[in-house]
């Protein structure tokens, strides 16, 4: 009887823990950087770079669009044009971009964080 309370208590909790997770709003879409390469010809995407100014001269993913993350909500107007298109948000490291990505949702774009962002990236990097 104890060994069955056990269980049962278990898999209860998985099932919870795993709605928990599952229905969580904060839950942010990510794409590999592996995935990400495989995008990058693909005109339904489009990349946008929301580091710095100096981050992105330094070296970037090809025909990116760059919108710091600081200004992406105060110029959202300027990629209404990409509304039908999925956007990849990419910063240095996948944290700025995560912000990113919830600032698109909130606006109603279909976007997704690089994981990782330049620092795992292995696709081509242009500079200015």
């Amino acid at each position: 009887m104890k060994l069955f309370f056990i269980i049962a208590t278990t898999v209860f909790a998985i099932i919870f823990l795993w709605s928990c997770v599952k229905n969580n709003p904060e839950t942010i879409p990510t794409l590999s950087s592996h995935q990400g390469e495989k995008l990058l010809s693909n005109h339904n995407y489009i990349f946008i770079d929301v580091r710095t100014k100096q981050e992105h001269d330094t070296g970037h993913i090809p025909n990116s669009t760059h919108i710091p993350v600081e200004s992406l909500e105060s110029r959202i107007d300027e990629i209404e044009k990409f509304k039908e298109k999925k956007i990849v948000v990419y910063c240095r490291s996948g944290n700025r971009s995560s912000k990113g990505t919830k600032i698109l949702i909130k606006y109603g774009f279909e976007a997704v964080n690089l994981s990782g962002g330049m620092l795992q990236w292995k696709g081509p990097v242009g500079k200015n």
